[in-house]
C-alpha cells in the first residue's frame, strides 16, 4: 500500500502522538510499504525533508489557536496525492477536518486514529471545544471508512465515539531499544547517591499531567527521590511546590533529554509513575516504556490509562489523591521482591501486546480494511 500519514505535529515535535506516528510510520515502511508523512511547519521547518528514512512534507500554518495548527494546506496537499489510504491522527482538531475534504476531493479512503478528546479549561475552552466538536469535529469521524482508538475503555466513554463502530489498536513500545538489561547506573549514582528509591516521571510539564499531585505525594514519605524529565510551562510552578515541601534535594528536574538517554533514565529508576489527572492523558506511553524496562508502574485510575496494566504490573490509584499515590509508591519500595515480579509481568505483557511489529500488523489490517471497503 501507499499511504499517507497525517498528523497536526511530528517530530521533532515531541509528544505521544508524534512519537506513535514515527514509530508506526517506520514499522509499516519496514513491512513493505510506501509511506509518506505529511505535517505541519512551524520555527522555519524545511517544507520538505526525511526524518529516519521517511519522506515528510510541512504544510504552513496560517494560525496556532491553543498549541492547535490551523493548516488548510493540508487539504490540497492531500487532494493531489497517489496514496492509496489515507490515515490521519487527531487531536489536535482542524487538521482531521482538511484531511477529510482533501481525502474526500482525491477518492481516498479516510481512516482517523482517534487519540483522545479535546479539552480546554474554563468555560470559555468548553464552550470552544463543544462548538467544534457539534459544528466540524463529526464530518471527519462521519467520513472515516474505519476509526481506530487506542482502548476499550477509551472508546466506550469518549461522547465523540458513541454510536461509532471503533477498532481498538493499542499503541506501541520499541521493545528492544527499552530493555530490562539496559545500564543505568552511572545515572542512578548521580540522582540517588544515598540509594534511595527512585520514581520517574517523563512527559510535558503541563497541569493535567498530575506532577504537582506526584510532589505532595512524595511530601507524604520518608524517604524516596523523583526524577522529573520533560519541560513545559507548568515547570517554575512545579519548582515552587517542591521548594514549599521541603523537597529541594529529593526532587530533580532533569529537563528535556536527546532521545538516546531516555531508556538509561527508565533503567536507573524503580518505579515509573503517570499521575494524570485529564481525558488529554488517553493511554500513557510513558508506562509502556516502564514496563519493557522491567519497571513497576503507577498510573491513575482514568479511562485509557488504565488499561495499560492488568494491576499485576504495578499499581492503579484514584486521581487527584496525594495519599493513594504516596501509599501506591511505599508498597513498591518496602516489598522489591514483589516489586521486581510486577516488573517481570510488566516485561512479558509489553512483549506479548505492545511490541511495535504486532501492533503495525494490526493497523495494516485496519487500513487494508478501508482500502478494500
Amino acid at each position: 500500500m501507499r499511504i499517507l500519514e497525517v498528523t497536526p505535529y511530528f517530530h521533532p515535535h515531541y509528544g505521544g502522538v508524534e512519537s506513535h506516528v514515527l514509530g508506526l510510520s517506520m514499522h509499516l515502511q519496514q513491512r513493505g510499504h510506501t509511506i509518506e508523512v505529511v505535517t505541519s511547519r512551524y520555527a522555519r521547518m524545511p517544507v520538505r525533508e526525511t526524518v529516519r528514512g521517511l519522506p515528510v512534507n510541512r504544510v504552513t500554518q496560517w494560525l496556532n489557536l491553543f498549541n492547535t495548527p490551523v493548516a488548510p494546506g493540508f487539504g490540497g496537499h492531500i487532494a493531489a496525492t497517489e496514496a492509496d489510504v489515507v490515515h490521519v491522527h487527531s487531536p489536535p482538531p482542524f487538521t482531521e477536518l482538511f484531511a477529510a475534504r482533501g481525502a474526500r476531493k482525491a477518492g481516498k479512503p479516510l481512516v482517523i486514529t482517534y487519540h483522545c478528546d479535546l479539552e480546554l479549561r474554563g468555560r470559555l475552552g468548553s464552550l470552544m471545544v463543544r462548538g467544534y466538536q457539534r459544528y466540524a469535529g463529526q464530518r471527519p469521524l462521519q467520513a472515516a471508512k474505519r476509526i481506530i482508538s487506542t482502548t476499550e475503555s477509551y472508546a466506550a466513554t469518549s461522547r465523540a465515539l458513541w454510536n461509532r463502530e471503533v477498532e481498538v489498536v493499542p499503541n506501541a513500545v520499541d521493545t528492544d531499544r527499552f530493555h530490562p538489561s539496559n545500564n543505568g547506573e552511572h545515572i542512578r549514582s548521580r540522582l540517588s547517591p544515598d540509594d534511595q528509591p527512585l520514581a520517574l516521571f517523563v512527559g510535558r510539564l503541563v497541569p493535567h499531567k498530575g506532577v504537582g499531585i506526584l510532589v505532595r505525594a512524595l511530601s507524604r514519605l520518608e524517604r524516596g527521590r523523583l526524577v522529573v524529565v520533560g519541560d513545559g510551562p507548568y515547570r517554575g510552578w512545579l519548582e515552587g511546590l517542591v521548594r514549599s515541601k521541603g523537597l529541594g534535594e529529593r526532587v530533580v528536574f532533569a529537563g528535556p533529554i536527546g532521545d538516546a538517554w531516555l531508556p538509561a533514565y527508565y533503567a536507573a529508576c524503580d518505579t515509573v509513575v503517570l499521575p494524570s489527572t485529564s481525558r488529554l492523558e488517553a493511554f500513557g506511553i510513558v508506562g509502556l516504556e516502564g514496563m519493557a524496562s522491567g519497571k513497576p508502574l503507577v498510573l491513575s485510575d482514568i479511562p485509557g490509562v488504565r488499561d495499560v496494566i492488568t494491576g499485576e504490573e504495578g499499581h492503579i490509584v484514584e486521581p487527584l489523591d496525594p495519599d493513594a499515590l504516596a501509599g501506591a509508591l511505599e508498597d513498591i519500595w518496602d516489598y522489591p521482591e514483589r516489586a521486581r515480579q510486577m516488573g517481570v509481568r510488566g516485561r512479558e505483557r509489553a512483549e506479548r501486546e505492545f511490541a511495535w511489529p504486532r501492533v503495525a500488523e494490526k493497523i495494516e489490517q485496519v487500513l487494508e480494511a478501508a482500502l478494500s471497503a
